[in-house]
């Protein structure tokens, strides 16, 4: 911007600086308190619990999946991505390893409900932003998007049922 398209001028510099520290510093709370919440789950035994919980359900691992996608979808409509894959991965993921779930499927899994969550109302922020870019309102930004969210909402129970389909490419490019 300084150097070759010439835009950026020597004055604003400092408040882009300053705009800069305050979003890494938003950030790096959001990482210590996480920290924190996980540090203090493990020390409570929670993810023990849940690992316990889980395996005495005698259910097959694809319906433990599709119940996580659930709530993945629920969290992803209030949470945005990043604090929620800090908050769940280290409580859950130990859990579903000892069920024998790999943890690219955990991931996959947990990415597709978590975005699915963010495209749906009722606070939808992938939504808003498309609705503010495209200069709609949100009900006509919701049923344009409703053929994509139906598509979202399969990958999202294929992921789940199919470990395979999350596994492939990780497979086939680290042999």
């Amino acid at each position: 911007g300084f150097f070759v398209y010439r835009e950026l001028k020597l004055k604003v510099i400092p408040r882009l600086l300053k705009q800069s520290i305050m979003i890494s510093a938003t950030i790096m709370i959001i990482t210590t308190f996480s920290r924190l919440y996980t540090w203090i789950l493990v020390k409570e035994h929670v993810p023990a619990a849940i690992t316990n919980f889980l395996t005495t359900l005698n259910v097959p691992n694809f319906a433990v999946l599709l119940m996580f996608s659930g709530v993945l979808f629920f969290v992803g409509d209030f949470i945005d991505v990043g604090p929620a894959i800090l908050l769940l991965t280290p409580i859950l993921l130990p859990a579903f390893q000892s069920m024998g779930i790999s943890a690219i499927q955990f991931g996959a899994v947990l990415i597709v409900g978590l975005a699915v969550g963010l495209a749906t109302p009722p606070v939808g922020q992938c939504l808003n932003v498309a609705n503010k870019i495209a200069g709609l309102e949100l009900g006509e930004t919701f049923v344009a998007a409703l053929p994509f969210l139906v598509a979202n909402f399969i990958v999202m129970i294929l992921v789940s049922v199919l470990p395979a389909l999350s596994e492939w490419l990780p497979r086939v490019l680290f042999k």
